[in-house]
């Protein structure tokens, strides 16, 4: 059976232990200190920590970000708090521009799904789009974020991050930068010893350097109207401001405030929306009564 991400981590980990040894850069170490870097909320970008020392009792420290093969994750639970770390105070224009530039896409969507479509359920309404990065592009809402090749390191080493994420704590001792990671190790062929993990090390300046974009995608929230469900308040980069008009639900798709409104804010809407009218379900709605029935997958 395949390892999961954890047992893969550990795997790795286990060669670290106090005592181990290795050359990296010619450079001869022996490990002091390893373990996972844990915070108070969430998840430092350090996924293993090492540090280690040579033999002129200098320290040098390997904070690994470890990624499964084929991995194309960089974030997939965005928010603002997180975006500002990763953009910097001009994160919401960075992402607004990202989105805007897919506008026409955006708005061929359909949003009422009488029927089935794709992985879309039969009985679906779209609340908005969440926001992730990658590395490389997925479906039609996604595209190249543009960014510098400083913001690209920032977004795999976690160069931005405060607090406890930025100075994680590795076996009860707080360490300072220690969730800020400085390597890459991509899990691509068989790691079986201390020096074969080593050897796989890519510093996070030079995977930037052989890969310089970072892509985006928008993927759908949606209103289960059958089952009374959508997946919780997840922050949406675009979302659909669903009102009544004159008998019909009409919407407006909002591109300007990017993660600053979740899903019960847009379900909030949606709801008002559908008791103002009377109905329930998409079994309940048709030309009658959207007002622009093009929106209506059946």
């Amino acid at each position: 059976m395949a390892k999961t991400f954890g047992d893969a981590e550990r795997h790795i980990l286990s060669f670290f232990n106090v005592g181990a040894t290795f050359t990296y850069a010619d450079v001869g170490y022996t490990v002091t200190k390893s373990g996972k870097p844990t915070c108070s909320k969430g998840e430092p970008k350090t996924d293993i920590y090492i540090a280690a020392e040579d033999i002129h009792h200098n320290i040098a420290e390997f904070k690994i970000s470890f990624k499964k093969q084929n991995a194309d994750f960089l974030e997939n639970k965005t928010n603002a708090e997180r975006a500002e770390q990763l953009f910097g105070s001009d994160w919401e224009n960075i992402i607004s521009n990202a989105t805007t530039a897919l506008h026409d896409e955006f708005l061929s969507r359909m949003l009422i799904y009488k029927e089935k479509l794709g992985r879309t359920d039969r009985g679906a309404i779209t609340l908005g789009w969440k926001f992730e990065l990658l590395n490389v592009k997925s479906g039609q809402l996604s595209g190249n974020m543009q960014l510098t090749q400083n913001q690209i390191i920032d977004v795999y080493a976690g160069t931005n991050l405060k607090g406890d994420k930025r100075d994680a704590t590795v076996n009860g001792e707080q360490i300072p930068f220690s969730g800020v990671a400085n390597y890459i190790l991509f899990e691509n062929t068989p790691v079986n010893s201390t020096q074969e993990a080593i050897n796989s090390l890519i510093s996070i300046e030079d995977y930037v350097d052989s890969h310089p974009d970072v892509y985006f995608a928008c993927k759908a929230l949606n209103y289960r109207t059958f089952r009374e469900k959508y997946d919780g308040n997840r922050p949406l980069a675009v979302y659909v401001d669903w009102s009544a008009k004159n008998g019909k639900l009409g919407y407006k798709i909002q591109f300007d405030t990017p993660l600053k409104q979740g899903g019960d804010y847009a379900y909030e809407r949606l709801k008002t929306a559908m008791d103002l009218l009377g109905v329930k379900t998409t079994d309940d709605l048709d030309d009658s009564n959207v007002e622009d029935p093009n929106k209506i997958h059946e």
